[in-house]
């Protein structure tokens, strides 16, 4: 197991490593390719223009990702809380502290009277399947 762990880590460093030698190397060859027509100045420049717009797609990127898994977990909690039997999305979304109260009566009321709290969430279940 230890040596699986080494391995993975090993070839997630060397691959960083690489990413980070061709980043240079780019900035590098974009220095090169600059510095006869702009100066070294102009070449600097262009190449800490090209690394901010890269850092910038990057970041937009990162951002629109993060964006859409906060829609997808909003409308997955938005259907839950939709899904709850006889209007309790309702009820804890207005009143929280209600639903909160009931939470603990009933989680109260499970540990002293098993069998009773059985029987009457099979009697919810059978009106809410209606």
């Amino acid at each position: 197991m230890f040596d699986n762990a080494a391995a993975s880590l090993i070839a997630v460093t060397t691959a960083c490593a690489a990413a980070v030698l061709a980043v240079f190397a780019a900035g590098f060859a974009l220095y090169v390719l600059a510095a006869p027509n702009w100066g070294p100045a102009g070449a600097a420049a262009a190449v800490a223009a090209a690394a901010a717009l890269g850092v910038g797609a990057l970041a937009l990127i990162a951002h629109h990702r993060a964006k859409a898994k906060q829609r997808e977990a909003e409308i997955a909690q938005a259907q839950l809380v939709e899904s709850l039997p006889l209007g309790l999305g309702a009820l804890t979304r207005d009143h929280p502290l209600v639903a909160l109260g009931l939470t603990l009566a009933g989680g109260a009321l499970a540990a002293r009277h098993p069998r009773l709290s059985r029987d009457l969430i099979a009697i919810i279940a059978r009106l809410t399947a209606r």
